[in-house]
């Protein structure tokens, strides 16, 4: 009876022996008749994948059928499904005639995809621009891969004289993607642009643009940062991105900041000392306002709204050192208004705000003056300006 156990599981393990050489050669079949499928005109590549796909549910690794299946996905314009079964290719593993089809064919993609995509991107076409670029620089890692998988040093050197394109690629990839509002495609291509190249200008301003635009605030202040590092001519409006993602992050502090940092860049923006000086005064820090808008009107000495938000503020800075009792401070103050003033009446002499404000602060310095005579006299002059404003207003050729 052991005996005839033992036969059994012998003929059992050579009949199981015998089945594999049978399926190998089902596959070589398989094979053998998808190649001539593909080979016929015009080809048959129903059949052939029909085939491939088999040989592939008996053997997933199988090397030549992944090769074969991805030529047929990159002649059907499957470039997606081409990729999946390239990488899983070994290219040592191939024939020569084919290792020579499978370089040539991922160069050629390299260039029609590249060139299609500039098209694309010069017709406005970004979503299409993006993919083909996606395309031109996919083949070319996998181009980049195969060379140096060979070992040697002229593939090595074409390789590495391929990075150079590759990068361009993600860059137009990233800024096409950007323009059709892929901000994630567009994200990864640049940031993958900026590992490879850290002082690649146009990576990170364009990654200020993909932060900005998908309200990742810190990035969008590192990118910033790294844009204004890196750029001789920094364009105004990365400065105000990053203050708005400084006010995003309610850093108050780093705002005031990045506005200074943006005048002495940009020293003749009159918007600068403007909004500057304005959040200033929301917090009541008067005299910081008044030192922003005293640096403006010395850059800009003939901005009438520079003057005007400067003689405001020396006013209001009057009245709290008058109400907080620093009558010298007030004085002072007080004093600052009327000259701001008076230089706005020189190039607007009908401007009914600043005979308001000389009004305003004549009287400020006759409530703070000891002597009746020049208070007397102080309070006349605020009254003939407010007699002025409303003159002005009422006759309709104030300004």
């Amino acid at each position: 009876m052991f005996l005839r156990k033992v036969a059994v599981c012998v003929l059992f393990a050579l009949g199981f022996a015998l089945l594999i050489p049978v399926a190998a050669d089902a596959q070589k079949i398989e094979l053998r008749s998808a190649k001539i499928y593909i080979r016929e005109i015009p080809p048959q590549t129903d059949k052939a994948m029909a085939l491939l796909e088999t040989a592939l549910e008996k053997d997933p690794g199988n090397n030549d059928a992944h090769y074969l299946l991805g030529l047929i996905h990159y002649r059907k314009g499957n470039f997606d499904l081409m990729f999946q079964n390239w990488e899983a290719v070994t290219f040592d593993d191939l024939d020569k005639k084919d290792k020579e089809q499978f370089r040539n064919t991922l160069g050629s993609m390299i260039r029609t995809n590249y060139q299609t995509g500039q098209q694309s991107f010069e017709q406005e076409k970004y979503a299409d621009a993006a993919q083909f670029y996606g395309r031109s620089v996919n083949a070319t890692s996998m181009l980049q891969d195969i060379l140096r998988s060979i070992g040697k040093k002229n593939e090595a050197e074409e390789a590495d004289n391929l990075e150079t394109a590759k990068q361009q690629g993600y860059l137009y990839w990233g800024y096409a993607a950007l323009n059709a509002e892929d901000y994630e495609g567009s994200r990864m291509a640049l940031e993958t642009l900026a590992e490879a190249d850290p002082d690649k200008f146009e990576a990170w301003d364009g990654l200020v643009r993909v932060y900005y635009n998908t309200q990742v605030w810190d990035k969008v202040i590192i990118a910033s940062d790294r844009v204004i590092e890196l750029s001789e001519a920094v364009d105004l409006n990365t400065y105000l991105i990053k203050r708005d993602a400084y006010f995003n992050v309610a850093d108050t502090a780093n705002v005031i900041t990045t506005y200074e940092q943006a005048m002495e860049a940009f020293p003749e923006e009159k918007s600068l000392y403007r909004d500057l000086g304005s959040i200033h005064s929301s917090k009541n820090n008067l005299e910081q306002a008044i030192e922003v808008l005293e640096k403006g009107t010395a850059a800009l000495p003939e901005d009438q709204d520079l003057l005007r938000y400067l003689g405001t503020n020396y006013y209001n800075k009057g009245l709290s050192d008058r109400d907080a009792g620093n009558v010298e401070a007030a004085s002072a103050a007080f004093n600052g208004a009327i000259e701001s003033m008076n230089k706005l009446l020189v190039l607007e002499p009908k401007s009914i705000e600043a005979h308001d404000v000389l009004g305003d602060a004549y009287v400020g310095l006759a409530s703070i003056e000891t002597d009746d005579a020049r208070k007397m006299e102080l309070f006349t002059k605020g009254e003939e300006h407010q007699k002025t404003k409303m003159e002005l207003i009422t006759s309709g050729a104030g300004m």
